[in-house]
């Protein structure tokens, strides 16, 4: 397993990868087995529902989302939120470059350094930090239709920081209590939703008052989105392809019900995308070979970062690019995004491994038993991935393709991710766009150790000895036609 993850050495102890322990006087089963997780998903689908934990951390914040709900509720969320995933839709990666400009602008505000070449750096900044403004903001912008614009707030920070430091002043704390608006409330939620998980039973005792505070905050950010759309179709200026809303208030008896399904979208849309982007750029860096060659793959597929370089990526050029691909994967397999996650038995049954002495015959399964599997110990299993499972090396997707359940990055069975290929065309055009501007990086924080910087939570996300917040710090060497630009 990783070095310093802890949750792997538990298996790694007790010798097998399906076990019970007790969690907050409860007995729950732990299981990292593909059989196992292939008929929690599956092929024992009806026999389980969303573990409680999951839905007790959640249901204040986006109460009836699709990502909590079960049966009947949960099919015909799903039927109405097939078509915001479409083909069409996904392929439309207009919003993504828009808001990628500001992103560079972010990146590049600061200033610049010229090395001993004549080359020019940007200045040291957190890359994992800047990834979550822009999937909410496309997210936001895709999903009803108006983007919440954090990355411009990023942008208009950076450049107050950079004018102080130029005019030779000191960079002062302006304010000492956090503004109280989307991006707040939104991180705040999720800090509290995964403090709540690992409470379990009692997690309603924590942070109700606080939370209520969030919700009000995010809806009413939804409520105004919302109201906008409405305007917007009455004047004939339909900013979406597919009208989610209003199809979610066709079918949704009760209307206060849209904004739940709304805020858990962007809830998923928000951290599980920024997290594959910060671990693509955080094992790049700590393996500069992969970075290379991704780089020259890249500049052969997608050409270098001129006018016209956003025409050359589409959705079908992001697929057929194999390389970028197989990084995207390993970092998947090194780091599934949704580390552990939870089902609850509907009726007594029987996993397919876990019982006996040895642990590999059938073991029984009483009804209201919690059931977590962990994905992320899934994909570092020496015996499934060979010795090197705990390397990160893209190139083991060109020798043999994983066999079935065992990697499983967007779950699987009926519940499988409806968003998979948005996310994934997301991700591929940011590290496309990143390396089309930038020809080099250089981490901060990397001591040349295989150690594993990670922050577990409801989401796993780059780590650091730094504060979250400053995670994958890193100076990017600016490509000769940023340069050219900036002349």
């Amino acid at each position: 397993m990783a070095t310093g993850s802890r949750y792997g050495e538990r298996f790694d102890t007790m010798g097998r990868y399906t076990w019970y322990m007790k969690l907050l006087g409860s007995s729950n089963l732990l299981t990292a087995d593909p059989a196992n997780i292939q008929a929690l998903l599956a092929t024992q689908f009806e026999h389980f529902k969303t573990g409680a934990p999951k839905v007790m951390s959640l249901k204040q914040m986006i109460g009836r989302s699709i990502f909590i709900a079960d049966g009947e509720a949960w099919h015909n969320a799903r039927v109405l939120m097939r078509p915001l995933f479409s083909r069409e839709n996904v392929s439309d990666l207009t919003v993504f470059e828009d808001h990628f400009q500001i992103l560079l602008k972010c990146l590049l505000q600061p200033g610049t350094e010229v090395d001993e070449t004549g080359r020019k750096w940007t200045k040291g900044a957190s890359l994992a930090s800047f990834f979550p403004c822009f999937t909410i903001d496309c997210a936001t912008e895709i999903f009803v239709g108006r983007s919440v614009d954090s990355l411009k707030t990023r942008l208009e920070e950076v450049i107050r920081e950079s004018s102080s430091i130029h005019q030779g002043g000191e960079i002062k704390e302006v304010d000492t209590i956090p503004k109280k608006d989307f991006a707040w409330a939104f991180n705040r939620s999720l800090q509290i939703a995964n403090v709540r998980l690992r409470l379990r039973s009692l997690s309603s005792c924590y942070g109700r008052t606080e939370l209520k505070e969030c919700k009000l905050v995010l809806y009413k950010f939804i409520n105004d989105a919302i109201h906008a759309a409405d305007l917007a179709k009455d004047q004939g200026q339909v900013r979406v392809k597919y009208d989610f809303i209003n199809t979610l208030r066709q079918n949704c008896p009760d209307h206060t019900e849209v904004p739940e399904q709304i805020a858990g979208l962007l809830a998923a849309g928000r951290d599980s995308t920024a997290s594959l982007m910060g671990f693509v750029f955080y094992h790049m860096i700590r393996n500069p070979m992969v970075f290379e060659k991704l780089l020259r793959i890249v500049r052969e597929t997608f050409g270098p970062a001129d006018d016209d370089a956003p025409k050359r990526i589409t959705f079908e050029t992001l697929r057929s690019c194999k390389y970028l691909q197989n990084v995207m994967n390993e970092a998947l397999r090194m780091n599934s995004v949704v580390p552990f996650n939870s089902k609850c038995a509907v009726r007594d049954t029987m996993l397919p491994t876990g019982g006996g002495a040895d642990g590999t015959k059938p073991i029984y399964i009483r009804k209201g038993t919690e059931i977590a599997y962990s994905t992320y110990v899934l994909h570092r299993r020496k015996d499934l991935w060979g010795e090197d499972a705990d390397d990160f090396r893209p190139e083991r997707w060109e020798e043999k393709r994983p066999a079935n359940w065992h990697f499983q990055p967007f779950s699987g069975g009926p519940r499988i991710c409806i968003g998979q290929q948005f996310a994934l065309t997301e991700v591929g055009y940011v590290i496309v766009r990143l390396l089309q501007s930038f020809d080099g990086i250089e981490g901060l924080d990397y001591d040349g150790t295989k150690r594993d910087w990670l922050r577990f939570s409801i989401i796993v996300t780059p780590g650091t000895p730094n504060p979250k917040e400053k995670a994958v710090p890193c100076k990017l060497r600016l490509a000769p036609e940023i340069m050219k630009k900036l002349q």
